[in-house]
């Protein structure tokens, strides 16, 4: 039995982008069961393109949900997409990201070899000058555990957890990994991908080079190591990957 996906995208003033992340949710060897759309009230033309791709959802089969209100935030966001899915799996796809085309069939395929809770795989890191960097998952069970490892763009986790877990609104960078450390913690089985899943576009909150902005981004990092349990000691992973990040975009912009 083939697992049932729900994909959700938040958006808010995406029109240039929107076109492309829906084109790909299309196109997958692999459909998914449904297709959500949380939108934070755009001003720009985003709700009418995306309503432009009603049909095409509709002769495939999926399901397409379109939510506009506005939201305190991308993760207040995210709770709503998580509220209305109905799947056995959700993956959140941002504006402007896209899917390779057999994403969900690969995680499909994974899950039927071997059943998981939650799963993760690679990314094509698309950098602010344009240039590709392939990311890609490793098994942090073994060793320390790091946001280098983990792509939350490429996650997929049961739809089960997250409802009963959902991301805390108080983070404004780091509650996806946030919910990913508490998974590791209450023990979840955890499946890693080979495969490229997402291509996933560098900008936004995690990528502002501002030092204030970096630190702060560092502090909340190691609020989420701290808060799950984990050593002092990740105070160095998780300023000194911020610090690298930064330097890393000034390169790279």
């Amino acid at each position: 039995m083939g697992l049932k996906f729900s994909v959700v995208t938040v958006v808010y003033n995406a029109e240039a982008a929107i076109s492309k992340t829906m084109e790909s949710v299309l196109a997958q060897t692999y459909k998914p069961y449904e297709y959500i759309i949380i939108d934070g009230k755009s001003t720009d033309n985003s709700l009418q393109i995306i309503s432009q791709f009603k049909s095409k959802f509709e002769e495939k089969g999926i399901e397409l949900k379109i939510i506009s209100e506005k939201d305190t935030g991308i993760y207040n966001a995210m709770n709503k997409g998580i509220k209305y899915a109905a799947g056995d799996f959700i993956s959140f796809l941002n504006a402007g990201d896209w899917y390779e085309k057999d994403a969900l069939q690969n995680i499909n395929a994974l899950y039927q070899k071997e059943s998981f809770d939650l799963t993760y795989g690679g990314l094509h890191y698309i950098n602010p000058n344009g240039t590709i960097t392939n990311k890609m998952s490793k098994d942090d069970s073994k060793g320390i555990v790091t946001s280098r490892h983990w792509n939350h763009p490429s996650m997929f986790l049961k739809t089960e957890l997250y409802k009963k877990y959902g991301f805390n609104e108080k983070f404004r960078a780091y509650a996806d990994f946030d919910l990913y450390l508490k998974m590791r913690k209450k023990g979840v089985k955890i499946c890693v991908s080979d495969n490229i899943i997402t291509n996933f576009v560098a900008d936004g909150v995690s990528t502002n080079t501002n030092m204030k902005k970096v630190l702060g981004r560092a502090k909340e990092k190691y609020r989420a190591y701290r808060g799950n349990g984990y050593s002092a000691l990740y105070w160095f992973e998780s300023y000194g990957w911020e610090v690298f990040k930064a330097i890393y975009f000034s390169i790279r912009s």
